[in-house]
């Protein structure tokens, strides 16, 4: 068995093999441009131990393959720059939803708000979804702008996304 498996023709054999047999792991879902924009209303800002700040709210936009989207937000971050962000995009016909992922870093000199505004930029992974999007994968950049005077945000989402349908 050893020479076989060492043998070119018997490896070959054995990932087609496996793959008929769905031993292989799955294919890669078909992926498509995503792009997102919305505004939060941010509906809640906690401190937390260890400097850490907490802010949650509620994002409307529109996202390519869902249309109008409305969903709940939630950012963790720190005093050094860097934040984790929740994100569940619910399209208007309430079954289709995409949940995200995001990592980044804020930087309150960039702002054109002064003390109140923090401008970050971050990546984002599709983690699964509903309906069109269940076991959605996939990947990109955000750019986002919170105004923490005014309770909003504005940010826009560019990226790939799982073909609807695909998993």
């Amino acid at each position: 068995m050893e020479n076989f498996v060492r043998n070119p023709m018997g490896r070959s054999l054995v990932v087609v093999v496996l793959a008929l047999f769905g031993l292989a792991g799955p294919a890669a879902a078909n992926q498509v441009p995503f792009t997102a924009t919305g505004t939060v209303v941010i509906t809640g800002v906690t401190n937390l131990p260890g400097g850490l700040t907490q802010l949650d709210g509620f994002v409307t936009g529109n996202a390519s393959h869902l249309g109008n989207i409305s969903g709940p937000i939630s950012r963790i971050q720190d005093h050094q720059g860097n934040f984790d962000t929740t994100v569940v995009f619910v399209s208007a016909n309430g079954t289709d939803s995409v949940f995200l992922n995001v990592s980044g870093q804020f930087d309150k000199t960039k702002g054109g708000g002064g003390q109140c505004v923090l401008t970050s930029t971050g990546t984002y992974t599709v983690t699964g979804g509903t309906g069109s999007f269940a076991n959605a994968t996939g990947s990109g950049t955000i750019v986002s702008e919170i105004d923490l005077c005014a309770n909003t945000a504005t940010g826009t989402y560019t990226g790939t996304i799982s073909q609807p349908n695909s998993n």
